[in-house]
């Protein structure tokens, strides 16, 4: 493939006729064509010449440059998505033997193996030159060479990797370009289900727009993305497309630029077009068919389309492809006889799937047909081709399912449902439920024991049921989200088809959905009653105590789920609370039902405002500033919404740690929110009372991928330093050893840098180091290691964790050495702090380690490599201790002058004195309640 008949050279050209104008924006980014191409020089350094990429990240404007730059280099990439479990990503990288991955976000802690050399694209892509020193050269590359990969998930985990030639993406670009043509003017949304038709109109330079999750996911916000970037085409799965319709006002959504949508992934229906006639009547309406396998392979107009004017056709096939349609003889149906949908056409077909022979030989098929040998792909679809010649898709078969575009494997999703329930036969399958969408069911037959174990296990009973929330729960462990099915239905026998011997998929009952019981919903609360009605189910179905999401609810029901509650509460309602706050909760939240004293009349007495309260660390400062502070002194508590009352919280905290309740003052808010969420009177009141704040509250998760961790580390320290400077008091604030690595030193009593490896945890405390730092509020930044209490270990501590671990299999890695001080004397030290005129780095890190000679006789000592393999480990927690193995032997070292100088004055001993590693050792690989039973 030469000149302009490849992508990477048309969209090299592109680079050079559009320079000035804008290729790829997001809500923070924009960058120019030419700006693409300098970028694209830059990345050359750090892009490998044989091997596959990979590309992390969510949709964005960085990401999109990482993607253009392997397409131009003729560098075959496969996307990571951020959302996918570890070990998924981890298999994919496996599978592909990737090497170099290329990063738009910042991976979480373990989520990329260490192995990978990982490199920051959005720190590449910063002050880019409006033009490249020289123009770029699009890669000279053969038809069969791999331009993207498409990794699934897999339902089981393991994924399949679908290569996508050169030539079949050419030819696609190319044939497509009749029927949906780019220029300089359109600007085409993006997100992740769509970053492969980023490429077509960068070849014509049109502007690629990425959208944000939210957007997606609120129709409103979505209509505003539109407005903002004038948007003129998207991609849509009609199950997403039509749940954006249906909550969105009845009139015509005007003022957009919107001029086309094209459907993909899942069959049409004449309501859908109807809704996208009478809400966006301007708005050209294509039904794109596609597969990976076969890339493109037919699109259609049904803008015009009259309802119930039959089945709705996804056009004809392009000219590189031709459909045949067989029964279940592998004969060759006559036209308008359905049958098992497969296409023909060698240069479309790609190769297979990346080391899967057997799946690869399952689905692209040589046959004999009429005398002549053929390779097919089958699509897994049933459908039928008119006498014009155009494809008509009926829906998924047997092996495979659609579901809001996603793929579900049946066998493995079927071979995985076996380990939770009991069954004969098993069919998955997906149907229409009563205007509510597409949903997954399981229908399965089962004898009379299988269904007495599943009804003792799971309350199954006879016929329908949605899927109860602890068996939801413990799936998803092992599946993804769309491959939890939302009901079971149990049969007394699978039907079979008379003629075919396979299962009669016509006669599967519908689901009926559950009528809301009229008196049950006068005693419920409206978020039992709205998600009732989302769900399908009844009020008693429904457990107050349990969230949309664990009760078997998904994203699109959320959406809906909140639309209900904002017309209901008259207020905004956030889509994670939709999804994950528990109803009873959730209800509390927006009807502030909860009785909490007027914060001016309140905020009274003198004393110190302390965060965290409900952590580890928070609960034990609460005790020592308690005997600490005057007794006329109180301390304020910031305490956010969650599962329980913020009163019960503080009040069962308080019981806990033997603190006097009369000594405490809740503030019902949030560090992340300006004044905490008082009013201005509240406010005030509180700056009058506090003179000294103690931040213990960490806005970090390690599940959590650095850049999120950041931000809400920098949102948190911002509202606090802004309160320490209305209320003239000092600050603070517990840090981290983990702004340094775990191996090396001594580290200073300083500010520093990210460093490589950096965890998102360490980074986050980094950046609010940096902010304290430029203000002008007198601080102390002290620095902890891990924290122990001897008498109630922290489950949540890494260290906690790897002893218990060590106690069950009764065996230590080789080196095993880390550092860990008491809980409460690091409580004694933060309210012991005389307050300051100025800043003050403390390394509260003494040279007490937990070393090997410590570890009592019998424990055997395994290799690192084997005791991680073989300890028994959650698969998040074995993967963030494989991310970066050094915190199996943590020996770094500090500088702590100051903090000993500190420590002394407030104490009169050695800072040595606040670890006692003999006695950890003595009490967690002695004492019987820490092995596992």
């Amino acid at each position: 493939m030469t000149a302009l008949s490849n992508v990477p050279a048309q969209i090299a050209q592109a680079l050079q006729n559009h320079h000035d104008l804008i290729a790829l924006t997001d809500v923070n980014t924009s960058i120019r064509y030419g700006q693409l191409a300098d970028f694209i020089e830059r990345l050359q350094t750090y892009m490998p010449t044989a091997a596959p990429v990979a590309v992390f990240g969510k949709p964005s404007a960085a990401f999109g440059a990482a993607v253009t730059a392997c397409v131009v280099f003729g560098r075959p990439f496969v996307h990571l998505d951020p959302a996918m479990p570890h070990d998924v990503l981890r298999n994919i990288i496996d599978e592909l033997g990737i090497g170099v991955i290329f990063h738009a976000e910042p991976p979480a802690t373990g989520q990329l193996p260490q192995s990978c050399a990982c490199f920051d694209v959005a720190a590449l892509a910063q002050n880019l030159n409006d033009q490249p020193a020289r123009p770029v050269v699009g890669a000279q590359v053969a038809p069969d060479d791999i331009i993207y990969i498409v990794a699934t998930s897999g339902t089981t985990g393991k994924p399949k990797c679908i290569p996508v030639t050169q030539t079949s993406a050419f030819l696609s670009y190319e044939w497509r370009d009749a029927y949906t043509p780019y220029g300089p003017d359109d600007r085409v949304g993006c997100y992740i289900f769509a970053i492969w038709e980023m490429f077509r109109p960068l070849r014509k330079g049109a502007t690629i727009c990425f959208a944000q999750f939210n957007e997606l996911m609120s129709p409103l916000d979505l209509v505003k993305f539109w407005h903002r970037h004038a948007v003129t085409e998207m991609l849509f799965t009609p199950s997403a497309l039509e749940n954006a319709l249906q909550a969105l006002p009845a009139t015509a959504i005007t003022g957009v630029a919107l001029q086309r949508i094209i459907l993909n992934g899942e069959v049409v229906s004449d309501d859908l077009i109807a809704a996208v006639h009478a809400k966006l009547p301007h708005v050209k309406l294509w039904n794109l068919y596609s597969i990976c396998e076969t890339h493109d392979i037919a699109i259609t107009d049904v803008t015009q389309r009259q309802s119930n004017s039959g089945p709705v056709s996804v056009g004809v096939p392009m000219p590189h492809l031709r459909a045949v349609v067989l029964d279940d003889s592998d004969q060759v149906c006559p036209e308008g006889q359905p049958g098992l949908l497969h296409f023909e056409g060698p240069q479309m077909l790609g190769p297979g799937y990346i080391n899967r022979p057997d799946e690869t030989a399952l689905r692209f098929r040589n046959l004999t047909l009429q005398g002549r040998g053929v390779r097919l792909y089958d699509t897994g679809d049933q459908g039928y081709v008119d006498a014009q010649g155009a494809v008509f898709v009926m829906g998924r078969i047997a092996h495979m399912l659609k579901l809001r575009g996603h793929s579900i494997q049946t066998r493995e999703l079927v071979e995985t449902l076996r380990a939770y329930i009991g069954f004969g036969q098993a069919v998955p399958w997906i149907k229409d439920i009563a205007g509510r969408g597409k949903a997954l069911i399981i229908y399965y037959s089962s004898d009379a024991d299988q269904a007495a174990q599943n009804d003792r296990n799971w309350a199954l009973g006879t016929g329908q049921i949605r899927i109860p929330s602890a068996l939801s729960k413990v799936m998803r462990k092992d599946l993804p989200a769309y491959c939890i099915p939302s009901y079971l239905v149990r049969l007394d026998e699978i039907p079979i088809h008379a003629v075919s011997g396979k299962c009669d998929f016509k006669s599967l009952p519908d689901i009926t959905l559950a009528q809301i019981d009229d008196h049950a919903a006068l005693d419920a609360l409206p978020t039992i009653v709205q998600c009732a009605k989302v769900m399908g189910c009844s009020v008693s179905d429904l457990d107050p105590a349990l969230s949309l999401h664990a009760q078997g609810g998904d994203s699109l029901m959320a959406v809906t789920l909140l639309l209900a509650l904002e017309e209901i509460y008259s207020r905004s309602v956030d889509f994670d609370f939709a999804l994950n706050v528990p109803l009873g909760r959730l209800h509390d939240i927006l009807a502030k039902t909860e009785s909490t004293p007027e914060p001016h009349t309140a905020f009274t007495r003198k004393g110190i405002l302390l965060t965290g309260v409900t952590g580890f660390l928070g609960s034990r400062v609460l005790a020592a500033a308690a005997r600490a502070l005057p007794a006329d002194q109180v301390i304020y508590c910031v305490i956010r919404e969650k599962r329980n009352a913020p009163t019960d919280r503080l009040l069962r905290i308080a019981k806990d740690q033997s603190v006097d309740p009369d000594r405490l003052v809740l503030i019902a808010g949030s560090i992340d929110e300006a004044r905490f969420g008082l009013d201005a009177p509240g406010y005030g009141a509180l700056v009058s009372c506090v003179t000294s704040v103690i931040h213990c509250a960490a806005m970090v998760n390690l599940a959590v991928d650095r850049r999120h961790t950041q931000t809400w580390s920098q949102t948190g320290i911002t509202i606090i330093l802004q309160f320490c400077d209305d209320a003239g008091a000092d600050l603070r604030f517990t840090s981290s050893s983990a702004v340094f690595p775990d191996t090396g030193g001594p580290y200073p009593e300083a500010r520093t840098t990210v460093f490589d490896g950096s965890s998102g945890y360490g980074a986050a405390k980094i950046e609010a180091e940096a902010q304290i730092s430029a203000s002008n509020v007198p601080a102390a930044i002290v620095r902890l290691p891990s924290l122990y209490d001897l008498a109630a270990p922290n489950a949540k501590d890494i260290y906690e964790i790897i002893m218990k671990a060590c106690m069950a299999m009764n065996a230590v890695p080789e080196g095993f050495t880390f550092r860990m001080v008491d809980v409460h004397e690091v409580a004694n030290f933060l309210v012991g702090l005389p307050a300051g005129k100025g800043q003050a780095f403390y390394n509260f890190a003494p040279d007490a380690f937990v070393t090997p000679e410590m570890i009592p006789a019998g424990f055997a000592v395994l290799p690192l490599q084997t005791w991680l393999r073989d300890a028994p480990l959650s698969e998040a927690e074995r993967a963030l201790i494989a991310s970066d193995t050094s915190v199996l032997r943590a020996a770094s070292c500090f500088d702590h002058g100051a903090a000993q100088t500190a420590w002394g004055q407030i104490t009169g001993t050695p800072l040595a004195a606040a670890a006692d590693p003999q006695a950890l050792v003595a009490r967690r690989f002695t004492s019987s309640s820490q092995r596992s039973p």
